[in-house]
């Protein structure tokens, strides 16, 4: 049986600088070699390799360092026929380098020409291994490992606030635990023996896990906020972007997800670790509310961006903090009501506003109800006519009948078409709006079930906004005026009809009675 050596080395740059110094240095070499020539044992093998390797790395000429290659004679030197320089290492087949990343992996490599004492060495190597890995820890922590706060207490101030420190210390910890159960699947070691080390490691282990948590956070908290601010943010101005808009929103949050997850896979973590993973599913889930709200305004539908139905609930739960996707809907319409009434009240504070100059002969409908998120305005219902309710923005009573007005805070270019349709335009992007003619006509309805068949309802739109600009007003079949021009219309509007003081003061009663 031939004997099989290994030449083991781990650090690459020392194993060739080893090689360039036999290779620049001869004469000192030819004289190492004289030593070992006649031994055929480990050094004179191990030399044999390293001068076949350097020769090969190197192209040089092999018998360079044999000493009658310069015309010295043998004597007591290295001959062109000596063993070192006969034999090509390529076809030497019991001795090779090997290049070893670890102690395990050496350990791999030489447990196959130790098959006679196999187990003893391997348990050995394996409890030496444990021993030497927690070498570290017992100096700091006693030899029984029960002194864990001088643990921690050294992980704080060596490590401080640098979380590459922190994920080596856990890798350190992982690697012990993995020595451990291997050492125990193979009964080398007992669970009785290693009792106080395992509390230790899983104790610490938590410790640095939290740790790393709140640097996480902290990154996290300063790069891109409090998670629920991330969240408030979008809801609040998802509903108020347009759709190139919301396409340049939708690709930085694809890119801020991608960012992530790298980063994830970079610190060996799963996306499913925190805080990581509500961030990512931020980003993730983000860019889903905000496909799906480019889908409700893309003129071209063909275009749409499919969205499986349980992955948009999946982001309404996440975004909205709720237990069910139903819930999820409610506070998104209820939120949705909230940001067009806080856009509306700007309008009709405006309208309020300019209400205040008619005479006093008009009488304004007080706005005694409260909206579903508190604000004051006027609610109207008749449960012998509908079972539902109206909710207008001013009422004006006067002689020639009872002003329905109905507010819109626009901003842009609105634009009527001859079809009906009312688009705004802002800038190169245009996008449909809901045409408030059926709104309208339920408000009159709703007002003509309970007052007298006589009463004239005049319904009339009022923009808030005095930038906007408004086209094609007279393809609208109800007057359209700006806030500014609102009380000049209201007053020189001619009905045709004229209402006495007590008319007037039954129809108040009427609608207050009507008010909830």
């Amino acid at each position: 049986m031939n004997l099989i050596l290994f030449f083991l080395y781990s650090d690459v740059i020392a194993y060739n600088s080893l090689l360039k110094e036999i290779a620049g240095s001869r004469n000192e070499v030819r004289k190492v070699l004289i030593t070992y020539k006649n031994d055929f044992g480990v050094e004179h093998a191990i030399w044999k390799q390293l001068l076949q390797q350097t020769c090969d790395k190197y192209g040089i000429n092999k018998y360079d360092y044999s000493d009658n290659y310069y015309g010295y004679g043998e004597r007591d030197g290295i001959s062109s026929t000596s063993d070192y320089l006969s034999v090509d290492y390529d076809r030497c087949d019991w001795l090779y380098p090997r290049k070893v990343e670890d102690l395990n992996e050496a350990y791999s490599d030489l447990v196959s020409i130790l098959p006679q004492n196999l187990l003893n060495t391997r348990k050995q190597y394996m409890v030496n291994s444990i021993k030497e890995a927690l070498d570290y820890y017992t100096e700091i922590s006693g030899e029984q490992l029960i002194e864990i706060d001088k643990y921690f207490r050294n992980l704080d101030f060596s490590c401080g606030n640098e979380i590459s420190r922190w994920r080596e210390e856990k890798e350190k910890l992982i690697s012990i635990k993995s020595m451990i159960l291997d050492a125990l699947k193979e009964d080398i070691i007992q669970n009785r023996e290693i009792s106080n080390i395992d509390k230790f490691l899983d104790a610490s282990n938590d410790y640095i896990s939290e740790k790393i948590s709140e640097l996480n956070k902290d990154e996290l908290l300063g790069v891109y906020g409090p998670l629920a601010d991330l969240k408030l943010r979008l809801r609040d101005s998802i509903n108020r972007l347009g759709f190139m808009e919301l396409l340049e929103l939708y690709r930085e949050y694809n890119k801020k997800e991608k960012l992530l997850c790298s980063k994830v896979r970079l610190y060996g973590l799963n996306e499913d670790d925190l805080p990581y993973c509500d961030y990512i599913n931020a980003f993730r889930y983000g860019s889903i509310l905000i496909s799906d709200k480019m889908n409700s305004l893309n003129r071209n539908k063909a275009k749409n961006k499919y969205i499986p139905q349980e992955i948009l609930d999946e982001a309404l739960i996440f975004y909205y903090d709720t237990d069910s996707a139903q819930d999820a809907y409610n506070k998104r319409s209820n939120e949705k009501y909230s940001q067009n009434k806080e856009s509306g009240n700007i309008g009709e504070q405006k309208v309020d506003y300019a209400l205040k100059w008619l005479d006093s002969s008009y009488i304004r409908i007080k706005k005694n109800s409260k909206d579903k998120v508190g604000n004051d305005c006027i609610i109207i219902a008749n449960q012998s006519f509908i079972d539902e309710t109206q909710e207008y923005d001013h009422l004006i009573i006067s002689s020639k009948g009872i002003f329905s007005i109905e507010t819109k805070n626009f901003t842009g270019k609105i634009i009527v078409d001859k079809q009906g349709n009312w688009i705004r335009k802002q800038g190169e992007e245009e996008e449909g709006i809901k045409n408030p003619i059926q709104q309208i006509r339920q408000h009159e309805k709703m007002l003509a079930s309970f007052l007298p068949d006589d009463c004239t309802i005049i319904s009339v739109i009022c923009i808030a906004n005095d930038k906007a600009i408004i086209e094609g007003t007279e393809n609208f079949v109800l007057p359209i005026s700006k806030s500014d021009m609102l009380v000049e219309f209201i007053e020189k509007y001619n009905s045709g009809v004229t209402f006495t003081i007590e008319q007037m003061k039954e129809y108040e009663r009427l609608i207050y009675k009507h008010m909830i």
